[in-house]
């Protein structure tokens, strides 16, 4: 498969984060950065998530993933380890919403690289999905690289 680098304008957009564990946390922060519109549809959270709720920067569902979860939904993340409602959101999705399998990638049609912003650059680094955490490596070693550029100038 040939992912093809984009980048996309979330912001006020409606994304629903299915499951509430530490996997959705990290795409919550993500997301949040990004001025998404974020709802999370689990039973429990996650502590940080739950601040999140209390600071009224997140929604909640408390119930376990349903197909009226994500009918509204512009992108859909797959992070809670649960075969049914990775099933439901296989499912469910139409051809215009985006989805993340975080915990199956198959079941997606798009995938998070490792990113950072540095002044005016936004730098994204993906492996496909055969080796994230090199991906992220990678990340930090061009964040420092670029640091040192800048502070030549």
């Amino acid at each position: 498969m040939f992912n093809f680098p984009v980048f996309i304008d979330l912001e006020s957009q409606d994304v629903v984060v299915v499951g509430g564990g530490n996997v959705a946390n990290r795409k919550v922060k993500k997301l949040l950065s990004a001025s998404a519109n974020v709802t999370v549809v689990a039973p429990e959270l996650h502590s940080e998530l739950k601040g999140f709720y209390a600071n009224r920067k997140i929604h909640w569902i408390e119930e376990h993933c349903k197909p009226e979860h994500l009918k509204s939904a512009f992108m859909i993340i797959s992070a809670s380890g649960n075969e049914e409602a990775q099933h439901i959101i296989n499912s469910t999705v139409t051809s215009h919403q985006l989805v993340n399998g975080a915990d199956n990638p198959s079941i997606g049609n798009i995938s998070f690289p490792a990113s950072f912003e540095e002044d005016d650059y936004h730098i994204a680094i993906s492996t496909k999905g055969k080796n994230p955490s090199a991906a992220k490596k990678l990340k930090h070693r061009l964040q420092k690289w670029l640091q040192l550029e800048n502070k030549k100038y």
